[in-house]
């Protein structure tokens, strides 16, 4: 009986070191999807203007900065834009050549 008792003892003692160490991927990949929202909530916040007229001001301070970093931000951000407009356009004359019954 106390043979039983001390091995039940020492399985429970090792229980949770083993669960901890079998969830080392479960928390990793927690925390890995717990940083990439961290990252899209810091990037979108749910509090910011997303209006056209807020995001444009902000473009605009981001492109008048003599900073670096602030330069190749807003190059890509003007570059994201233009290939969006060029989808838009595109898209918007393959549905009115749909429309008109010409096809490719």
């Amino acid at each position: 009986m106390m043979i039983r008792l001390t091995a039940i003892l020492a399985a429970l003692a090792l229980f949770p070191t083993a669960a901890a160490a079998q969830g080392i991927d479960i928390n990793s990949a927690a925390t890995i999807g717990a940083n990439a929202m961290g990252e899209q909530v810091r990037a979108f916040p749910a509090g910011r203007d997303n209006s056209p007229k807020a995001v444009l001001a902000r473009l605009n301070r981001l492109c008048a900065s003599d900073r670096p970093s602030d330069k190749q931000s807003c190059e890509q951000a003007w570059r994201a834009i233009n290939q969006a407009h060029a989808k838009l356009q595109a898209r918007r004359a393959a549905e009115a050549a749909a429309d008109q019954g010409v096809t490719n």
